[in-house]
């Protein structure tokens, strides 16, 4: 039945938008693109595997090479099961999932059922013990859809009412056995969708940051703290449709001038991180698609790894005019991985703050933990004694909330998303894949504590799980 009503909704959807306004403006806004393109510089050529997972590991293990502090046991440690988590993730993508007979379903259903109303008496004990047969019943594979559709509209009824530490988890976990039983095909089909959708988003909300704010925040870098959270999230939608637009038309003029366009507008915002990311998912993007030659993604790759240590070391070399770029950029991964050092020996084997610090990347959870959660970095900054956000790498975060099992854990997440979304050759796939990567190899630094981030390697994850015939 519910299987029935959402089919009937969908192609009641599609078919008004076939007649909208808004398909006429998509195709006109594509077809514009279409233009004569840009010669081509191609002195040398470079295979398609240069830009794969692994790249992540190279420029992870030269980050740290270039910081001159030593770093603890445990902080050592929490690297080699990064790496090797990494490695263990690359190789998931090949794991088939156990079946249990269907005649479990029924048994396992009822069970379930009692840990719901158990929960009206001990929500945070019955709650746990949901989640076994959850899973069990997921892995008979009767009645998946209807099933978790279900649960995920009964959790999001409860969400709605405030209770989010009981239905949250319901949430997610029914979305992600959902996406094995959806066709990926559907969202292949409507990246052109997806990438206008984004590309204009992303405008609005960049818009909509610049009024309320009265200017440019690069011109005014002190005040760069009073931009609205919300707008300035949703203006980052304009770097994802840029890389996605690049996909759909791979033209060489038009993507010059959509990478070109995200990067003025993200920078006029004073965020480095929306810069570094346009010109590095966007490269990746285009030499994937066959838009630009081995030789300019070598040149592009130079050039946004120059910018990238440009506006890093910019700040230090500004208060401090003796310093070198080099000795700038030196400083800056040194006391990064410092902080590091210093969450892997407070996480420990199983975490310390037991989430916290991902949970203050929403708002709205940050504010119930006053001085100390405004954000992620922010409330690493209070546990290391500084008065600004630090950051700590990719593995700060982890191991801080959840130890060297998080580290682990977590960094196999990442090795299998990449690894999966790079077998997918789909403009879909291929865009995730950019930008997935771009944030993972900025993440190196910054870590992926940001709201929007976080989101994109959720809904990457739930891509990558979607039926691939």
């Amino acid at each position: 039945m519910l299987e029935e009503v959402t089919r009937w909704m969908i192609s009641f959807f599609k078919r008004e938008y076939c007649k909208s306004l808004y398909k006429q403006m998509m195709d006109s806004f594509f077809s514009t693109l279409q233009v004569k393109e840009i010669p081509r510089i191609d002195w040398f050529s470079l295979p398609e595997k240069v830009v794969n997972p692994y790249i992540f590991i190279v420029v992870f293990l030269v980050f740290l090479g270039l910081s001159d502090h030593a770093v603890s046991f445990i902080g050592t440690l929490g690297i080699v099961l990064a790496i090797l988590g990494f490695f263990a993730g690359t190789y998931l993508k090949n794991f088939k999932k156990p079946t249990l007979p269907e005649k479990y379903f029924y048994p396992l259903l009822a069970l379930f059922i009692l840990c719901a109303v158990g929960m009206i008496f001990d929500w945070s004990l019955f709650q746990k013990i949901s989640f076994v047969p959850m899973v069990l019943l997921f892995l008979t594979q009767k009645y998946t859809k209807n099933v978790f559709l279900l649960v995920f509209l009964a959790s999001i009824v409860v969400l709605s009412k405030g209770f989010w530490g009981v239905a949250l988890p319901y949430v997610l976990i029914s979305l992600i056995f959902l996406a094995t039983t959806i066709d990926g095909k559907v969202f292949d089909r409507n990246v052109p969708v997806l990438a206008f959708t984004f590309l204009w988003v992303g405008l609005l909300f960049w818009g909509f940051d610049v009024l309320l704010f009265g200017g440019f925040p690069l011109l005014q870098p002190e005040a760069r703290g009073s931009l609205d959270v919300t707008f300035t999230m949703l203006s980052h939608a304009l770097p994802v449709g840029c890389v996605m637009a690049i996909v759909v038309t791979r033209n060489r003029t038009s993507s010059v001038l959509l990478v070109l366009f995200s990067v003025v507008l993200m920078a006029l915002l004073g965020y480095r991180t929306q810069v570094v990311l346009v010109m590095l998912a966007s490269c990746f993007a285009a030499f994937l698609t066959k838009v630009i030659t081995g030789t300019e993604v070598t040149a592009l790759l130079t050039a946004t790894g120059g910018l990238g240590l440009l506006l890093t070391s910019l700040r230090d070399i500004i208060l401090q005019t003796r310093i070198s770029i080099v000795e700038a950029v030196q400083a800056r991964i040194s006391v990064t991985v410092d902080i590091y050092d210093m969450m892997a020996n407070t996480g420990g084997l199983f975490g310390y703050t037991k989430g916290q610090v991902h949970v203050a990347a929403l708002s709205y959870f940050a504010r119930m933990m006053p001085r100390v959660a405004y954000s992620p970095r922010r409330y690493i900054a209070e546990m290391v004694g500084m008065d600004v956000s630090a950051t700590s790498t990719i593995l700060g975060p982890l191991a801080v909330d959840f130890g060297l099992v998080g580290i682990f854990v977590g960094m196999a997440f990442l090795g299998y998303v990449l690894s999966t979304l790079y077998q997918r050759k789909t403009p879909l796939g291929i865009s995730l894949y950019c930008i997935v990567l771009a944030y993972a190899l900025i993440g190196i630094e910054t870590g992926i504590v940001d709201l929007e981030v976080i989101f994109i390697f959720f809904l990457s994850f739930l891509y990558v799980l979607t039926l691939k015939k």
